[in-house]
C-alpha cells in the first residue's frame, strides 16, 4: 500500500492552502476557501490526503488532481459526494474510459510549452510560437482539431491542404503541413498514443524559393540613413541590420550587456538555431552604437545590463523595444520618404514580391558576398546553418560585385545627427561604374564567387596586363 501523504498547510494572504504529494513526485498546492483557521484546515489536509492515496492505490494519478481541488473547496455533502465519488473508482465500480487525446490537445499542449517542460530531452520550447498557434487555429483545428489522434489519416491532412486559401504562399502551405506532421510525431514519442506516423514520407510540400526579393544599395542606404524625416531610431536599427545581418527579432531582443561597445564586440546567445554566436562589429556601427547610447542617457533611457539596445526614444512607448508589427509597411514607407523609388523594391507580381524588413539580411549578404567576404564570415553574422542558404544570393552579389556598387559605408558618419551630413553622406555613397568593364570587372561565372581580379580556383588576385600604345594610325596619300 503506498505511504500516506500527509503534506503540510501554510497560510498566504489570508488564504489558507494544503501541499500534497499527487502521484510519486508531484506536490501541489490546493487553496482551501472554506478554512478560516489553521485547526480546520490541518483537517481538510487529512481528508485530501486520504483522497489521495486512494487515488494512487488504483493507479488513478491522473484524474487526482481535479478531484483533490473539488475537496478543497467543497463543504457538506458537496464534500460527501466528492468522497463517495473516489469510493467509487477504489472500488473499480467506475471503469476507466481510455480517451485518446485529440489533434487540438496535443497541438496546445506543444505550443502551450507544457510538452517541453515534461520532456525536454524529446521537445525543445518553441520562442517564435505565435505564427504557429495563428495557423493551427485558423486552418487546422476548425477542421480536424476534434479528431483523436489514433484516428487521424492522411485523408484528414489533405482535407486540411484542400481547404487552404490559394492565395497563400507554397513556404506557408508547407508551414502547416510541417505543423500538421510534427503533432503526429509528438504522439509517437514521447507520448505514445500512436506507433506509426500517418502521414508518409513526401507529405510536406518541399521548400520553394518563391518570388524574387528585393535587396537596398548602398546608394540607396545612404539615402536612408539621411533622411531625417525617418525617426532616429528607425534609421539606426535599419542601419544595423544593413551592415551585421541579424535577424530582425534577433536584433530587437538586442540588451547593452550583450554589446562590448567599446571593444566591438557583439554575443547572441539566444537566436533562432539555439547556437551562441560572438563577432566584431564593423568600427562605424561600434561608434554609432556609443552615439546612441549618449542619446538615450541624455534622455533618461536605461542603457545598462538587460535594456533593450533599439527602443522608442520618446512618446508613450519610451523605453520601450522597438515593435515589430507591420515592419514591412513601415519599412517601404520609410523608403519612400528618403526618395528610394527602384520600381522592383515595391512591385508586387506573379514572380516578385515587395521589400521587407527581413531582406535586410539579404543586402547584408549580396553585398559582403560581392566584396569578398567569405561564406564563413557570413554565417557567423546571420546564423545560417547551412552553404545552400547562403548560395541563393551568389548571383545578386556577381551582379553587384560586376556594377562595383561596394559597400555600406560606416554607419556613425551616414547618420547626421551622429555626425554626419546628407551631402557628405552622399558623397561616401559609391556609385555604379559608368566605364567599360575592364579585365578584373568580369567574373567568371561558377558556382562560387570570384571577387574582381580574383580567380575562382586561385584566391590570390591577378595581375593587370600590361597597357600596350596602340600603333598609329595609317597615313593615306592625298
Amino acid at each position: 500500500m503506498p505511504r500516506l501523504a500527509t503534506g503540510n498547510v501554510y497560510e498566504r494572504r489570508g488564504k489558507w492552502f494544503a501541499r500534497l504529494t499527487i502521484g510519486t513526485k508531484k506536490r501541489q498546492s490546493f487553496m482551501l476557501e472554506t478554512c478560516k483557521d489553521e485547526e480546520s484546515a490541518i483537517a481538510r489536509r487529512a481528508i485530501l490526503a486520504e483522497l489521495a492515496a486512494k487515488l494512487r492505490k488504483c493507479g488513478r494519478d491522473d484524474i487526482a488532481p481535479d478531484i483533490i481541488k473539488r475537496a478543497a473547496v467543497r463543504e457538506g455533502k458537496a464534500l460527501d459526494e466528492v468522497r463517495k465519488a473516489v469510493e467509487m473508482i477504489a472500488s473499480g465500480q467506475v471503469v476507466q474510459k481510455n480517451k485518446t487525446p485529440t489533434v487540438e490537445e496535443i497541438g496546445k499542449r506543444w505550443t502551450s510549452g507544457e510538452l517541453a517542460a515534461l520532456y525536454p530531452d524529446r521537445v525543445k520550447k518553441k520562442r517564435s510560437v505565435l505564427t504557429d498557434i495563428y495557423w493551427l487555429a485558423k486552418y487546422v483545428y476548425p477542421l480536424v482539431g476534434g479528431v483523436a489522434i489514433d484516428a487521424f489519416t492522411v485523408d484528414h491532412a489533405e482535407t486540411v491542404m484542400r481547404s487552404l486559401p490559394l492565395e497563400l504562399s507554397p513556404n506557408s502551405r508547407r508551414a502547416i503541413a510541417q505543423l500538421m506532421h510534427r503533432i503526429c510525431g509528438l504522439a509517437i514519442l514521447p507520448l505514445r498514443h500512436i506507433t506509426a506516423n500517418p502521414l508518409p514520407v513526401g507529405f510536406v510540400p518541399r521548400v520553394q524559393l518563391g518570388r524574387a526579393k528585393g535587396w537596398l544599395y548602398p546608394q540607396e542606404d545612404a539615402r536612408l540613413l539621411a533622411c531625417t524625416r525617418v525617426p532616429l531610431r528607425w534609421r539606426l536599427f535599419y542601419g544595423f541590420l544593413h551592415r551585421e545581418g541579424m535577424r530582425r527579432s534577433e536584433a530587437l531582443r538586442l540588451t547593452w550587456s550583450d554589446v562590448n561597445i567599446e571593444l566591438g564586440a557583439v554575443v547572441l546567445d539566444q537566436n533562432k538555431t539555439d547556437e551562441p554566436r560572438a563577432w566584431a562589429l564593423s568600427p562605424g556601427v561600434a561608434a554609432a552604437l556609443r552615439a546612441w547610447r549618449d542619446v538615450c542617457a541624455v534622455k533618461g533611457l536605461d542603457v545598462t545590463g538587460s535594456a533593450p539596445v533599439f527602443v522608442d526614444d520618446d512618446g508613450k512607448r519610451k523605453g520601450k523595444a522597438l515593435t515589430e508589427r507591420e515592419s514591412a509597411i513601415r519599412y517601404r514607407k520609410h523608403l519612400e520618404w528618403a526618395g528610394i523609388a527602384r520600381p522592383e523594391l515595391f512591385a508586387r507580381t506573379e514572380a516578385r514580391i515587395p521589400i521587407r524588413l527581413h531582406d535586410s539580411r539579404a543586402t547584408f549578404i549580396t553585398l559582403a558576398l560581392a566584396n569578398g567576404k567569405t561564406e564563413a564570415w557570413v554565417q557567423d553574422r546571420t546564423g545560417h546553418r547551412s552553404s545552400s542558404m547562403i548560395n541563393r544570393y551568389r548571383r545578386a552579389a556577381r551582379t553587384a560585385a560586376e556594377l562595383g556598387l561596394g559597400e555600406c559605408g560606416p554607419l556613425d558618419q551616414a547618420i547626421p545627427e551622429f555626425g554626419g551630413t546628407r551631402e557628405r553622406a552622399a558623397e561616401r555613397a559609391p556609385r555604379p561604374r559608368r566605364t567599360e568593364p575592364t579585365m578584373q570587372q568580369i567574373q567568371p561565372r561558377s558556382a562560387g564567387l570570384a571577387t574582381p581580379g580574383q580567380d575562382d580556383r586561385n584566391p590570390i588576385p591577378l595581375p593587370l596586363p600590361l597597357a600596350l600604345p596602340l600603333p598609329p594610325p595609317p597615313q593615306h596619300p592625298r
